[in-house]
């Protein structure tokens, strides 16, 4: 009878956590420990295609090819395509196959430097995704060990190499989708403005997602350009658009750039206003959007020379307005959510605008913010803040604005995205 691993050795190898080298390399020292000249190589399975190499050592228990990469099936993985191979390799059972110095098995048998090769399947999850193949003489011991003891020997050993490998191989995953949610993340803050210089109107404005990418969506601009003849001595044209996906994080953040990228192809007119790009973009991201969900957003046009300005509200919270000390929620004609019916369209709604006026903006992920008692910060705690008179500029308000928010929910990341912004009409 084979001898099994002491207590001791497992307890050794139970405490490697991701590193597949340091327990591939230990493993086989207790192999050659155990039983002396006895090669041992590490076989990946995947499901849909061919085994693939991705550890070996030889019979004297060094290591001539580590599992560095063992998640990798690219060329860092020799492939093991030999067809006199393949049931070996195949196999859901422990095997035994002679290994002559005939070509058809050049390639275990140079890998082994064996005679004679012992395919173990590691189980796990069901499924047996790897193999430990062990190379000796047809003399030697585990030769003539009943398979039900190898195949004990190899899940002893292999279930704990494998936890490494898979832990690894997780580890990496997570790697790469936090890399690919940045890249998201500067896709989408390329797509933000960087703070536009408009005549006229001074602003300022938070953005912040709850994770390393988001569903809030702003743009602001100078559509002065969109008009002919417009006065050059007069404050400039503004269009502002916020949106909020519902949701937050890497979904909602491809929801809120597929959004922009639709924004982009409309060639509507002035005279539509905000109402017709809403409706014109409802209509497209209608039909493309990834998710049962939907968006809210605000269409703002403010217009200096008629003294007025268009809204649009298709779901979203009502913007708030200071005008001499007076508070306003704008909200006459809130309407449905983008993504809800395909062929709805929206309507401008018209308010007057002075010079002076302090406009707020805002997601639900401000007044949604919750403090340790559960409770929401509020819309009333927005108005409160701008009815203090003495805070008369964008950044003043904005600043107070964060710091109770902050303060409420306990730190500058919320649960969910949050953007102000802070205008003040010239």
């Amino acid at each position: 009878m084979i001898p099994l691993p002491s207590t001791e050795q497992l307890r050794r190898l139970s405490a490697f956590d991701g590193d597949s080298m340091a327990a591939w390399r230990l493993q086989s020292e207790i192999l050659h420990a155990l039983y002396g000249e006895v090669s041992s190589a590490l076989v990946l399975r995947p499901a849909e295609s061919a085994a693939r190499l991705v550890a070996l050592s030889g019979a004297g228990g060094e290591t001539q090819i580590d599992a560095s990469d063992a998640f990798d099936l690219g060329s860092s993985a020799l492939a093991l395509t030999d067809d006199s191979t393949a049931a070996l390799l195949a196999t859901a059972a422990p095997m035994r196959m002679n290994l002559p110095i005939e070509a058809p098995h050049s390639v275990l048998r140079q890998l082994l430097a064996a005679d004679l090769a012992i395919a173990l399947p590691i189980h796990a999850a069901g499924r047996s995704a790897h193999l430990l193949v062990l190379g000796c003489a047809p003399t030697h011991a585990l030769a003539q060990a009943h398979p039900d003891l190898l195949g004990l020997l190899a899940n002893c050993l292999g279930s704990f190499l494998g936890g490494a490998l898979d832990r690894r191989q997780l580890a990496e995953q997570s790697r790469r989708a936090w890399v690919e949610i940045a890249d998201l993340a500067d896709v989408q803050r390329l797509l933000l403005p960087d703070n536009p210089q408009i005549r006229g109107l001074s602003h300022a404005i938070h953005y912040q997602p709850s994770a390393v990418a988001g569903g809030d969506y702003y743009d602001l601009m100078s559509l002065s350009h969109r008009i002919d003849d417009y006065p050059a001595d007069l404050p400039d044209v503004v269009g502002l658009l916020l949106a909020d996906v519902s949701g937050h994080g890497a979904g909602a953040a491809m929801e809120a750039v597929q959004f922009d990228a639709i924004l982009r192809t409309y060639k509507g007119s002035e005279g539509e206003g905000p109402a017709g790009a809403l409706t014109y973009a409802n209509r497209h991201f209608f039909s493309r959007k990834t998710r049962p969900h939907f968006l809210t957003a605000l269409g703002l046009l403010y217009l200096p020379h008629e003294g007025r300005m268009r809204l649009c509200n298709a779901g979203h919270l009502p913007p708030l307005r200071r005008r001499h000390g007076g508070l306003e929620r704008l909200d006459q004609g809130r309407d449905i959510p983008i993504g809800i019916l395909k062929e709805h369209a929206y309507d401008n709604h018209l308010y007057d605008a002075r010079p002076g006026d302090l406009l707020v903006l805002y997601t639900d992920g401000v007044t949604e913010a919750r403090n340790a008692q559960g409770k929401e910060f509020g819309i009333e705690r927005l108005e409160s803040i701008l009815a203090r008179n003495e805070l008369d500029t964008p950044q003043d308000l904005l600043s107070c604005m964060l710091s109770e928010l902050h303060a409420h929910q306990g730190g500058a990341i919320g649960v969910d995205d949050q953007t102000l912004i802070v205008l003040r009409l010239g």
